[in-house]
């Protein structure tokens, strides 16, 4: 009955233990940092525990060198940044290309299939890293765990396959109580985790963690072969498609030819399918969704900006922000989606409000020197994500129900892109400016940021006078169920970017109850607001 949950929580769990390797290869670069033979700097013993080089003299992480090149942590975050622009970068191509084939090919792979690849991949993935650390392995087996985890579709793939599961197993009723139960538990492990993590590093170290992950990722594959081949073969069939289509002809025309497939999924946003109205209105939204999400990858240096000085942070501090960053998004970004519900504001606007939230945190990080603002952005930070939580059931208001499936595919794949290249590009900018403008890539993200501002803006003018007939009713505007989130990585707007743990988006768009026509003002009819409800579980695409 509780398989789904210790699947995520076991999937959680593993997540977080994973995060922790940026720290690692960081670590690993300041123990090797080459100290210049004319340096005036005295230097403690470097283990492999330590996150910084401390000064014997003034007890802080050191400034600088004979020149701002030989700074040792300036050193270490180049080249930690370096090496994961290559790791991204080398597992984006099959990650997207495999993203895309599982989803397709899932009703003759089977779900049980589908869900146990992206765990073997990453205990693959442990084995590497254990090898790595123990028999000091040449760096391109980094790139080796990284193709693996890209081919195994990573767990973008396994968010779809258990939320296609919980779908299925559970009642209409009892649906979006589950996904909340669901997203609780997933925040409270996160928050659990992180902090139990920050603290075990600095008494222990990393090895125990990877062996731990290894571990559980071997229980998880167990459950998966097992505790699931009653649950699966209980409804319908496990040759259930990952996405589904209401139209099961339409569906069985599109499977008998891949290209035939591909090609509907690309077209989907196609203009004269619809009115411009509604066209115009998909395309702000879609458009809004790919800039967030862009600025989102901005973020993917995030761990090296807080090892880096003034910070010069250790995990134990890493693990107390982290925790924190989950209880935090997770109770303020509910109560800040109920009270704009409440407010009567509309999607667009809703949006719209997020991405001046993300704005203002992203430069408030970027002008932060000390830790206290640190954690007082996490008040700006927690209102950020609504764009990536609502955007596919606002398109979905606009789509016919035979469309909606290749929507959903269609945007999953261009968040995929984005965030892969977007991660490995921005880990690229990092390295490269970390010496100069360590803050370049948060301006970056607030420049990016206001273009969905401004996006979003445009659509609640174009669909503030729109016609009640022109958006779907309730019962034709049953959106797909979005992917379950596990736990995500960055800030809690940073999307699916390698840097620290937050909480599953899913708890926030679970418990909204968002409405097809939410307070849209029609001046045709005296500004009267209409209020449809119904649930949604929509989540952030990866990430």
């Amino acid at each position: 009955m509780y398989d789904i949950e210790v699947t995520l929580s076991l999937q959680t769990l593993c997540t977080c233990l994973s995060t922790t390797i940026g720290q690692y290869i960081y670590s690993y670069y300041l123990g090797i940092y080459p100290i210049p033979s004319n340096s005036t700097a005295n230097f403690t013993t470097i283990t492999p525990l330590s996150l910084s080089k401390f000064s014997v003299n003034n007890h802080k992480c050191v400034e600088g060198d004979i020149t701002p090149e030989n700074n040792a942590q300036s050193w270490a975050q180049e080249k930690s940044a370096e090496l994961f622009f290559w790791i991204n970068l080398i597992s984006s191509c099959p990650m997207i290309l495999m993203t895309y084939l599982l989803g397709l090919y899932t009703p003759k792979l089977g779900k049980r299939f589908v869900l146990v690849l992206p765990m073997l991949g990453t205990l693959i993935q442990f084995a590497i890293w254990l090898a790595i650390i123990y028999f000091n392995l040449p760096e391109y087996w980094w790139y080796i765990a990284a193709i693996i985890i890209g081919f195994s579709g990573s767990s973008s793939v396994l968010s779809f396959i258990v939320t296609l599961i919980i779908t299925d197993s559970t009642s209409d009723n009892d649906l979006s109580s589950r996904f909340v139960r669901i997203g609780a538990i997933q925040t409270a492990l996160a928050a659990i985790a992180t902090f139990g993590i920050g603290y075990y590093i600095e008494w222990r170290g990393y090895i125990d963690l990877y062996w731990m992950g290894l571990g559980l990722e071997f229980l998880g594959i167990l459950v998966a072969i097992f505790l699931f081949k009653s649950s699966i073969h209980s409804n319908d069939n496990e040759q259930t498609p990952l996405l589904t289509s209401p139209n099961e002809v339409e569906f069985k025309e599109f499977s008998s030819n891949t290209c035939s497939n591909f090609f509907q999924v690309c077209t989907v946003f196609r203009v004269n399918r619809r009115s411009r109205k509604k066209s115009t209105s998909i395309y702000l939204t879609l458009f809004a969704n790919i800039f967030y999400t862009l600025a989102s990858a901005t973020f993917a240096p995030f761990l090296w900006y807080l090892l880096n000085e003034p910070f010069c942070w250790t995990s134990k501090s890493i693990g107390n922000y982290s925790a924190l960053a989950a209880i935090s998004y997770a109770i303020l970004s509910v109560l800040g989606m109920q009270a704009l519900t409440n407010a009567g504001a509309n999607d667009a606007i809703i949006c719209f409000i997020s991405n001046l939230f993300f704005f203002s945190s992203t430069l408030w990080l970027a002008f932060a020197r000390y830790g206290w603002e640190l954690y007082a952005g996490l008040l700006l930070s927690s209102f950020s994500g609504y764009q990536g939580s609502l955007s596919i059931s606002m398109m979905s208001k606009w789509l016919q129900p035979h469309e909606r499936s290749n929507a959903l595919t269609f945007v999953t794949e261009i968040n995929t892109i984005i965030t892969a290249f977007g991660t490995s590009l921005f880990n690229w900018v990092y390295a490269r400016t970390v010496v100069n403008f360590r803050s370049f890539t948060f301006f970056l993200g607030a420049g990016f940021c206001v273009i969905p501002c401004i996006l979003n803006l445009c659509l609640f003018l174009v669909t503030r006078k729109m016609s009640d007939e022109e958006v779907l009713t309730l019962s034709d505007a049953e959106v797909e169920p979005a992917p379950l989130r596990l736990t995500n990585n960055g800030p809690p707007h940073a999307g699916d970017v390698a840097c620290i743990i937050i909480p599953s988006r899913s708890l926030t768009s679970s418990l909204r109850t968002p409405n097809l026509g939410r307070s849209r003002s029609n001046s045709t009819d005296g500004y009267e607001t209409e209020d449809i409800s119904t649930i949604v579980t929509d989540d952030l695409v990866i990430l």
